[in-house]
């Protein structure tokens, strides 16, 4: 059976938000090596222009996610609401790391923090794939 609209535009909007945040973030991790090769401060740069439709995504993520939270399946059992709470977990543990990343100084600490971002936000789209069963 078909989704009705308001479904579709919600989970489309959902993933699109999941596919800028979590393969922006895969795509910076596989380019900085490349990037600092050329010049030290391009990773920097890339990373910057990034933040400028990577936290809009992340953003829509939130909203999104909140608008599935309306609109729960007719059975919500006692798992889906666990894996709920372990999703918004790695939700704010994605956007906290993400945020601290953009913050950090020395290339270790921000090399530590970007990886936990990315690592939670690939957590989280699989936790949410086993929502959508």
């Amino acid at each position: 059976m078909l989704a009705n609209f308001s479904d579709s535009l919600r989970i489309f909007l959902h993933i699109l938000g999941a596919s800028v945040w979590v393969g922006g973030q895969l795509v910076l991790a596989l380019l900085v090596p490349m990037l600092r090769k050329r010049d030290p401060e391009l990773p920097r740069a890339v990373a910057r222009a990034f933040n400028k439709i990577g936290w809009p995504a992340y953003a829509l993520l939130v909203i999104t996610g909140m608008w599935n939270l309306a609109n729960p399946p007719e059975t919500v059992t006692a798992a889906y609401q666990m894996t709920i709470g372990i999703k918004m977990f790695l939700v704010v543990i994605s956007g906290l790391s993400a945020y601290v990343h953009t913050k950090a100084k020395n290339p270790a600490t921000m090399a530590m923090w970007g990886a936990i971002s990315g690592l939670s936000a690939l957590a989280t789209m699989y936790v949410g794939v086993t929502l959508a069963g």
